[in-house]
């Protein structure tokens, strides 16, 4: 790896050539782990070759049809409520409490969904990995290098093939069986499918099955 960084082992104390884009390697020499001191997650690519060749976030009313249809209708209809007791008189002035309660309901609904819920969950494609990123406050990362993924699954229910959304699991070769990568509700889950091959050297980005 030409003009490689370095770092001494901490074992064997001698010197090795490291991934930029690894957070522990093992020593060559002794087998030791060793922290390479770089955040592959949060750090921008080090390396010309990787680059970010998509990023993907949950679907948010293909997701979650209903709920979004029910949590604006409980918004607006509250709304109304809390004018109308505000203005007219054939509705109860305390109504307004009513509409209060169903405005904060029904919004706190609609912040969930569109905010809370998916704005902070995401799939980051790169030339070399795939990285899971979620949370706000509590923030937790995934990631699977592309030559390290032995499956990518995909599950669709009949509502998710309609709007082509589905879920999207990516297995290591490291794994313990569970899924390294889960996403759901992902639009295009099979061009993410066809990108990450393609990287993997299993086709073009654009080919098609039969």
């Amino acid at each position: 790896m030409a003009n490689a960084p370095q770092i001494v082992c901490d074992q064997c104390e001698r010197v090795f050539s490291i991934d930029p884009g690894v957070a522990k390697m093992p020593c060559p020499f002794c087998g030791d782990i060793n922290r390479t001191g770089v955040d592959p997650i949060r750090a921008s690519p080090t390396s010309e070759d990787e680059r970010v060749l998509r990023v993907a976030r949950p679907a948010l009313v293909r997701g979650h049809p209903l709920a979004s249809l029910l949590s604006t209708g409980v918004t607006l209809g509250s709304g109304s409520l809390m004018v109308l007791a505000l203005t007219s008189a054939s509705v109860p002035h305390w109504a307004w409490w009513i509409g209060l309660i169903g405005i904060a309901a029904g919004g706190g609904w609609l912040l969930w969904i569109f905010v809370l819920g998916h704005r902070w969950d995401r799939i980051r494609i790169t030339s070399r990995r795939s990285i899971d990123e979620r949370g706000i406050i509590m923030r937790s990362t995934s990631e699977v290098l592309h030559t390290h993924v032995r499956n990518i699954r995909i599950t669709q229910n009949f509502w998710q093939r309609i709007v082509g959304i589905g879920d999207l699991e990516i297995d290591s070769a490291a794994g313990d069986g569970k899924a390294d990568i889960k996403i759901t509700n992902v639009p295009d889950p099979d061009g993410i499918k066809r990108l990450i091959d393609a990287q993997r050297g299993l086709g073009a980005v654009g080919a098609v099955g039969d």
